[in-house]
């Protein structure tokens, strides 16, 4: 898990006031703007998963560094670690919470892990390889451990990119 200082935004998967349990599936996105483990505001952005490139270009007019969700596909997952957003996955439970928890630097144990992920193994039997759930930076070389086992929801049409402006994304400030 990397330090977040300020000015440093992390994003969450909202299904209501819950981690969304699909990334794939979400529609809106939490930002907080942190200043070192405090929190210093939040607001709400609505994006198409199906849109891959528009969400990565408002990721980094965001400056989101970190994206906590649920369940996600290996094509998203790959897409938005390839654009230096960190991604820690499967992760369950009320959206505040998962944040606060993340906030004051402590590993997700099992109260914040999505039904199915035990100590060893994650998702349908795959064993993580050793990375654990919340610990470690999602690129670090150890190929996809942990992620889910699920056909690329990015499609040809995706191509070029669009500011949260063009794409239709609405903010919403807390």
């Amino acid at each position: 898990m990397r330090h977040h200082g300020a000015g440093q935004k992390i994003a969450v998967t909202l299904w209501g006031h819950r981690v969304s349990p699909v990334f794939d599936s979400a529609r809106t996105l939490l930002i907080a703007e942190t200043d070192g483990n405090t929190l210093v505001s939040t607001s709400q952005l609505t994006f198409d998963p199906e849109r891959l490139l528009e969400l990565v270009q408002m990721l980094r007019t965001q400056q989101v560094m970190l994206i906590i969700c649920g369940a996600v596909s290996e094509g998203p997952a790959a897409m938005i670690e390839a654009a230096g957003v960190e991604l820690i996955p499967f992760i369950a439970g009320d959206a505040r919470a998962v944040l606060d928890h993340y906030l004051q630097g402590r590993p997700f144990g099992a109260e914040f892990r999505m039904p199915g992920c035990g100590k060893n193994i994650c998702c349908r039997g795959k064993i993580r390889r050793g990375r654990e759930i919340g610990l470690a930076p999602a690129n670090q070389g150890k190929g996809r451990a942990g992620r889910m086992d699920m056909s690329e929801n990015s499609t040809a049409s995706e191509s070029g990119s669009a500011s949260p402006e063009t794409s239709g994304a609405v903010v919403k400030q807390d």
